[in-house]
């Protein structure tokens, strides 16, 4: 008997059938820590903030949504620039969601 094909998931990852993506399962969630681990603390909230007061639209080409997210352009475990404006993109949410399952490469969690 045949076995299924695999299925895209809907970060776009091809997975085995019957078998969770390893981008985007709750384990994954999990082990990366919360938000404050992960270097996004009130220092990061007052940026975010002023960075979209100064960057309003999503820096998607024909997009000119309103940005809501901050996208850092060199990965914070990447050693990228946490607060330096010139390490950051705003984008809308639906932008950046399609920017981060594209781009992003799973890494092993940190520990």
């Amino acid at each position: 008997m045949p076995s299924a094909p695999p299925r895209a998931c809907r970060c776009g990852t091809l997975v085995p059938a019957g078998k969770p993506c390893p981008r985007c399962s709750r384990e994954r969630d999990l082990a990366r820590g919360s938000r404050q681990q992960r270097g996004y603390d009130a220092d990061w909230q007052r940026f975010r903030a002023a960075f979209l007061r100064q960057h309003p639209i999503c820096s998607t080409p024909d997009c000119g949504a309103p940005a809501t997210d901050v996208d850092h352009i060199k990965a914070l475990r990447d050693r990228g620039a946490r607060l330096d404006p010139a390490n950051c993109r705003p984008f809308c949410h639906p932008c950046h969601s399609r920017r981060t399952g594209r781009d992003q490469v799973p890494h092993p969690p940190r520990g």
